[in-house]
């Protein structure tokens, strides 16, 4: 009885716009047993057909292909496929390194480094790691926490947020029926007009205006729309 199993080999694809780096890759990587090199190409259109066709287990990237966006490539492999992507490039520029990861790449080789190295590397981040070193892990760290950071708010901004959330309700409703009357907003808002006079009147204090046309205007141009839709087009007359 044979109880051999056909050996499930890691499929690997390889992207780069020089055909001599690719035979040679393709002939270092075929060195391990376990690998199998299931595409070479040169160029982004190629990278996603066959990376479609053959839905290899690691694409090995460099990402300054000829004329083309490598990094924004990335995006579209992981989006397309199931494939963990490593960067190798001759670029010494930290700043793509840290762009590729950034995108979803699992790690970034060098090709001043060793071939021991990458052929590790495709081992490791097949089995699920990550190949960083430590130096860029707190670089990519510092981008994700800087793009993750609450942004200042503008003067109108902050004004803005000054309102109760009656006078808000009131803001919109100016915006929403600016052709409208205050007695007539005011019943819309089941609130008398004597009341929304006394809305508005704090309302211009906080956010330093003079009447409701200058309300109009500024609430156009700093209040977040719930509904664009729903409010009016802008005449010129409102600019």
């Amino acid at each position: 009885m044979n109880n051999d199993k056909k050996e499930t080999k890691i499929k690997i694809q390889i992207v780069d716009p020089q055909q001599i780096a690719l035979w040679g890759m393709k002939h270092l990587i075929s060195t391990v047993k376990s690998f199998h090199v299931c595409a070479t190409v040169t160029n982004g259109k190629e990278a996603v057909e066959h990376a479609i066709a053959h839905n290899p287990d690691i694409i090995v990237l460099e990402p300054e292909l000829d004329g083309e966006d490598g990094l924004g490539l990335i995006s579209i492999l992981l989006e397309k496929t199931k494939s963990k992507i490593i960067i190798y490039t001759g670029t010494k520029n930290t700043s793509i390194h840290d762009q590729a990861v950034v995108k979803g790449a699992r790690g970034v080789i060098t090709k001043t480094e060793s071939t021991d190295t990458l052929l590790k590397a495709i081992e490791k981040i097949h089995l699920g790691e990550l190949w960083i070193n430590r130096n860029a892990t707190s670089r990519i760290l510092m981008q994700i926490a800087q793009a993750n950071a609450p942004k200042a708010l503008s003067n109108e901004q902050k004004k803005l947020a000054s309102l109760s959330t009656k006078e808000e309700k009131v803001t919109r409703a100016i915006q929403m029926y600016a052709e409208k009357t205050l007695k007539e907003i005011a019943s819309t808002l089941n609130i008398s007009e004597h009341t929304l006079r006394n809305h508005l009147a704090s309302i211009y204090s906080k956010l330093d205006l003079r009447n409701r046309l200058e309300l109009y205007v500024f609430c156009g141009k700093h209040q977040k729309t719930e509904n664009p839709e729903a409010h009016p087009r802008r005449r010129a007359s409102d600019i």
